[in-house]
C-alpha cells in the first residue's frame, strides 16, 4: 500500500461548486422520484480493527447495481431527447445510461472495452440498448465513442468528465450526512467523478469532512494526475477493479476537484481489492464488485497511518460482478495476515472477537428485584422441578429418536437394542416421575413433612441423572461432525458443523444456564456477562489466569481483607513477585486506609468470613469508595459471593476506568437449589471481558462439561429469592431461639450476620440476605477442638435421629436439608469451629432443630462433654 498526500485543504463552501454544475442541493430535487436513496449499514467488524465507527452507503442498490444512475439519469434528462446518446464504459455507467435512455424513451448506444465484464455486457444487451465492443482498454472504448458522436452528432456522455454525471454523485453526501453529520469519506477512484461528486456535496452542507481516495496500484491515474496537476496517462494493466482502470481525458475536470479536495490517496495492491470484496461477502453477505469494495480495505490502511479521527462512511458503489471474478477471489493465495484476519481465513484473537450480550429496553434497569418475603416451600419448589425435569425427559426422548432416524437413513453403526434400552429408561422415569407429581400435587401449599421432601428430593435427583445418562451415553466428547459408517457424536444439530468439536470449548447448554444465572441474580445482560466453570474453585483459577496475564507484574500489590477462603488464598500466596497485604480488620476504614498506603492493584474480598464469628465486609461501601480514589493506576476487585449467594447488589459490581470488580461464587451452594448433583463455579464479570475469559477458560480446561449441564436444575429469580428468604429467616429464628435461652448463652456463643446481636447485622441489612450459617463457640475454649466438636456433633445427631429430625453431618451448605459440621478442617493452620447449616425446610423443621441444638448445648453446659445420652 502507498499512499499519496495532495493538498491538506478542508472542503470549499458552496460556491466552490465549478460554473455550469447543477448545485447538490438542486441535483437531489431533480433526482428525487427517479433514483433510490440507498441505506447505510454499519460495519461493526471493521470498526473493532479500525477504532472509528464506520459506516457503509449501498450504493450497490441502486438502480442498475451501482451509483453511475444518479448521475446517468440527471445528465441524460437535461439532454435534447431527440438526439441519441453514446457513452463509454468499463460496464457500470454504460448500464445506467442504457436503463435510463430506456424508461425516458431515449436512444443509446454504448460502447465496451472487448475485456469488459460478461455480465455487464450482457445487462445492458438486455435494456435494448445498442452495444459496440470495441479496444482492450476503456481510454479506447472512450476514444472510439467520442469519434461515433462527433461523425453522427450525437450527445457523449462520460462517465466522469462531465458536471451533471458529478452533480448526480454529489447527492450520496448529502444522503450519507443526513444520517451521519461530518463523516469523513473514503472513495474509490477511477475517473474521479465520484469522489469529485462527493467531496463537493459534502462542501455544499458547510460539513468539516475529510475525503480520502483509493485506486489500484496498477491504475494510479488519478494519484499521478493530481500529482502533475493534469491528466497523466499510465500504462494499462489487467486488475480485479476493472471500474476502475481509467485513463483520464486530456483537461479532464475531476484532476483539479480531487486535487483541491481529497486529502490522500491510497493505492491498493489486487490481494487487497480481492479481499476488499471478499470481506464483504464473508462479513455482511453483500456482493460487492473490486471496484466498488476497494474502500473497505483503503479505510483500513488509513486507521494503520492514523488519517481517521472520527466517523467514516464506505460508498459501496457496485455489485455487478461475474462469477468467474468471485471464483478468482476466492482462490486467491492471500498472504497478508492482516487481510487473513480480515476475512476469516486464521484464528481469531481474542480482541477480535464479538461479544454476545442482551440488550435492554431504554427504560429498564435489567430483571426486577424477584420475590420479596414469600412462601415458596422447599416442597413446591421440588414439584416444579420434577416437572421440569418430566419436560427434559421428553425432550431426551425426541433427541434418541432424531438420532435413531439419522443413523437409519444415513446407515451408522449403532445397535439396536441400545436405543431401545435407552428409550426404555426414557418411558420408565417418565411414568414414575409423572405418578410422584401427580401424588404430591395436593400437598402444595401445606407444610409437608421433612420425609416428604426428601423422598421427592431423591426422585427429582435420580430423574435428573436419568437425563445425564441418556445424553451422554452416545456422545463423544470429541464428537465427530461427519462420517461414513461410525456415529461418534450423538447431537445431529450438530452435523457438517466446521468449528472445533472439543467438548472443552463449548456447549450450548453452558450458554443457556450462564444466561438462566444473570437472569437468577438480578444482572443486566448488556452489562455482565457470566462464565460458567466445573467448580467454584475452578471459577477463582480462571480469575486468577485472568490477573497474571493481564492485571499483574512482578511486584504488583495484592491487598485482602483479614479472611479470603482458604484455598484461594493459598494459591494467591504461592504466587512469585508479588506483594501480599492484609488489611487490619473488616472495617471499610482499615480496608481504604490499607489502599491509600499501599495502592494495590488487586484487593479481594469476601462479603462474609467464614470464621466463627462471621465478620462482614462492606463491599458497597469499600467500592463506592475505590471509585472516588485515585491510586496512580485502576484496580480489580475480586468478590467471592458463595456464603451469601446472589446478596451483593448488582450496581455495587459495576466497573469503570478506576475500578474492575469481578465476582465469583461456588455453584455447588444455593445456586444448584440445595441438589448438589454437581460441582460448578460461576464467574461475573464485564461483558467486555467475555471473550478473553472464554479463551482462558477453552485453555485451562475449566469449563463445565456436558454431563455436568444436564445436571443443573432451571429455575428463576423469583424461585431462587423466595428460597433465600426462607434458608435466611431460618437461621434468624435458630439463632434468636439459642440467644434468648440463658442456659445455651452461657454455654455456646451463637453467630448470625442477620441478628440484630452481630456487630455487622447494618452491613447485612445492606444486601439482600446473610446467608443459612449459623455458627457457634463454646465459652470453653478447651471444647473447641476437633474431637470434642466431632463429639457433640454425635450426640446432635443422636437426639435428632430420636426426634425424627432431618439432619446430616458433613461440610458444605446450601442443602434443603439441614447439614452440621466442624467447619474449617480441611484448612492448614485454622482451628475447627462449630457450623450449622439450617437448611430450608418448613417452620416446624426449624423450631425442631433450634429445640433440639438448644437441648443437645444445654446438656453440655450442665453435664460437659461427657453429658448423658
Amino acid at each position: 500500500m502507498k499512499s499519496t498526500r495532495t493538498r491538506s485543504t478542508r472542503l470549499l463552501a458552496p460556491s466552490g461548486v465549478p460554473e455550469g454544475m447543477p448545485a447538490p442541493e438542486e441535483a437531489a430535487r431533480a433526482l428525487r422520484g427517479h433514483v433510490l436513496r440507498t441505506p447505510m449499514r454499519r460495519l461493526h467488524w471493521l470498526e473493532r480493527i479500525v477504532g472509528v465507527p464506520v459506516w457503509a452507503k449501498l450504493e450497490l442498490q441502486q438502480h442498475t447495481g451501482s451509483f453511475k444512475y444518479r448521475g446517468a439519469y440527471l445528465a441524460v434528462s437535461r439532454l435534447d431527447p431527440k438526439v441519441p446518446v453514446v457513452a463509454a464504459s468499463a460496464g457500470n455507467h454504460g448500464l445506467a445510461v442504457a436503463e435510463v435512455a430506456r424508461r425516458l424513451g431515449r436512444v443509446s448506444n454504448i460502447v465496451i472495452p472487448a475485456n469488459a465484464s460478461r455480465l455487464k455486457r450482457e445487462h445492458i444487451i438486455d435494456t435494448g440498448a445498442g452495444l459496440i465492443e470495441y479496444g482492450s482498454s476503456l481510454e479506447e472504448a472512450i476514444g472510439h465513442a467520442q469519434a461515433l458522436a462527433a461523425a453522427e452528432g450525437h450527445h457523449f456522455l462520460s462517465p466522469y468528465n462531465d458536471l451533471a454525471v458529478i452533480a448526480g454523485n454529489s447527492t450520496i453526501a448529502l444522503e450519507a450526512l443526513d444520517e451521519v453529520p461530518s463523516a469523513a469519506f473514503v472513495v474509490p477512484m477511477g475517473g474521479g467523478g465520484l469522489i469529485s461528486g462527493i467531496a463537493l456535496g459534502a462542501a455544499s452542507r458547510g460539513a468539516d469532512s475529510s475525503v480520502f481516495g483509493c485506486e489500484p496500484a496498477r491504475y494510479p491515474s488519478v494519484s499521478r494526475s493530481s500529482h502533475a496537476g493534469h491528466a497523466v496517462r499510465v500504462v494499462p494493466q489487467p486488475t480485479l477493479a476493472d471500474g476502475l482502470a481509467v485513463n483520464l481525458d486530456p483537461g479532464s475536470v475531476t484532476v483539479g476537484l480531487v486535487r483541491e479536495h481529497v486529502e490522500g490517496i491510497v493505492l491498493l495492491s489486487e490481494e487487497e481489492l480481492a479481499a476488499a470484496t471478499y470481506s464483504l461477502l464473508v462479513r455482511e453477505s453483500l456482493l460487492v464488485e473490486p471496484a466498488g469494495a476497494a474502500s473497505v480495505v483503503a479505510c483500513l490502511r488509513l486507521a494503520e497511518a492514523g488519517r481517521l479521527n472520527g466517523p467514516v462512511v464506505l460508498p459501496l458503489c457496485g455489485g455487478n460482478v461475474h462469477h468467474t471474478t468471485m471464483a478468482q477471489i476466492q482462490q486467491y493465495p492471500y498472504r497478508d495476515e492482516g487481510l487473513m484476519r480480515l476475512l476469516d481465513l486464521v484464528g481469531r484473537r481474542v480482541q477480535d472477537i464479538q461479544v454476545s450480550r442482551r440488550r435492554l429496553p431504554d427504560n429498564a434497569s435489567g430483571p426486577g428485584p424477584g420475590a420479596g418475603p414469600g412462601t415458596g416451600s422447599a416442597h413446591e419448589l421440588i414439584i416444579g422441578q420434577l416437572r421440569t425435569c418430566i419436560a427434559d425427559l421428553g425432550e431426551c426422548a425426541r433427541e434418541v429418536s432424531d438420532f435413531d432416524e439419522y443413523r437409519s437413513t444415513r446407515g451408522l453403526v449403532v445397535p439396536d437394542d441400545i436405543i431401545s434400552a435407552l428409550k426404555a429408561q426414557i418411558t420408565l422415569a417418565e411414568a414414575q416421575l409423572t405418578s410422584v407429581v401427580a401424588a404430591a400435587d395436593p400437598c402444595c401449599g401445606t407444610e409437608s413433612s421433612a420425609e416428604q421432601v426428601s423422598s421427592l428430593e431423591a426422585e427429582l435427583r435420580w430423574g435428573m441423572n436419568t437425563v445425564a445418562h441418556v445424553r451422554g451415553s452416545l456422545e463423544w466428547c470429541s464428537a465427530a461432525y461427519d462420517q461414513s459408517r461410525s456415529a461418534q457424536f450423538f447431537g445431529i444439530g450438530a452435523q457438517d458443523n466446521p468449528t472445533v468439536n472439543y467438548e472443552r470449548y463449548e456447549n450450548n447448554r453452558v450458554r443457556q444456564i450462564e444466561n438462566q444465572l444473570l437472569q437468577v441474580l438480578g444482572l443486566p445482560a448488556d452489562t455482565f456477562a457470566a462464565t460458567l466453570t466445573s467448580s467454584g474453585m475452578a471459577a477463582y483459577s480462571l480469575i486468577e489466569s485472568y490477573l497474571i496475564r493481564d492485571r499483574l507484574a512482578a511486584g504488583s500489590t495484592v491487598l485482602t481483607a483479614p479472611y479470603i477462603y482458604f484455598e484461594a488464598s493459598e494459591q494467591l500466596l504461592s504466587l512469585p513477585h508479588l506483594r501480599f497485604v492484609r488489611a487490619a480488620d473488616y472495617s471499610t476504614r482499615a480496608l481504604l486506609d490499607a489502599a491509600r498506603e499501599h495502592r494495590p492493584e488487586l484487593i479481594l474480598l469476601d462479603p462474609v468470613a467464614n470464621t466463627p464469628d462471621q465478620r462482614m465486609t462492606d463491599v458497597g461501601a469499600v467500592l463506592a469508595a475505590l471509585r472516588t480514589m485515585d491510586l496512580g493506576h485502576p484496580v480489580t476487585v475480586v468478590v467471592d459471593g458463595t456464603v451469601v449467594s446472589g446478596a451483593v447488589p448488582g450496581d455495587w459490581l459495576v466497573s469503570d476506568d478506576r475500578v474492575q470488580v469481578i465476582y465469583y461464587e461456588s455453584c455447588s451452594k444455593y445456586l444448584q437449589l440445595g441438589l448438589d448433583a454437581t460441582m460448578a463455579g460461576l464467574v461475573i464479570h464485564p461483558v467486555a471481558l467475555r471473550a478473553r475469559l472464554d479463551r482462558l477458560r477453552r485453555n485451562t480446561g475449566t469449563i463445565l462439561y456436558r454431563h455436568s449441564t444436564s445436571l443443573f436444575p432451571s429455575y428463576d429469580r423469583e424461585t431462587f429469592l423466595k428460597r433465600m428468604h426462607r434458608i435466611s429467616s431460618n437461621a434468624l429464628s435458630v439463632a434468636e431461639h439459642l440467644t434468648s435461652n440463658a442456659i445455651v448463652s452461657r454455654t455456646v456463643r451463637v453467630t448470625y450476620p442477620g441478628h440484630p446481636g452481630h456487630p455487622d447485622h447494618e452491613v447485612a441489612r445492606s444486601i439482600g440476605h446473610a446467608g443459612g450459617c449459623v455458627t457457634f463457640q463454646f465459652v470453653a475454649e478447651g471444647d473447641n477442638n476437633r474431637s470434642q466438636l466431632e463429639a457433640f456433633i454425635d450426640d446432635v445427631l443422636h437426639r435428632a435421629r430420636e426426634a425424627d429430625l432431618h439432619l446430616t453431618k458433613g461440610v458444605s451448605f446450601g442443602f434443603s436439608t439441614p447439614r452440621i459440621s466442624a467447619a474449617s478442617s480441611m484448612a492448614e493452620n485454622e482451628p475447627p469451629f462449630l457450623r450449622l447449616y439450617v437448611g430450608d425446610r418448613g417452620e416446624y423443621a426449624t423450631d425442631l432443630m433450634a429445640k433440639v441444638l438448644a437441648e443437645a448445648f444445654a446438656c453440655r453446659g450442665s453435664h460437659g462433654p461427657e453429658g448423658p445420652r
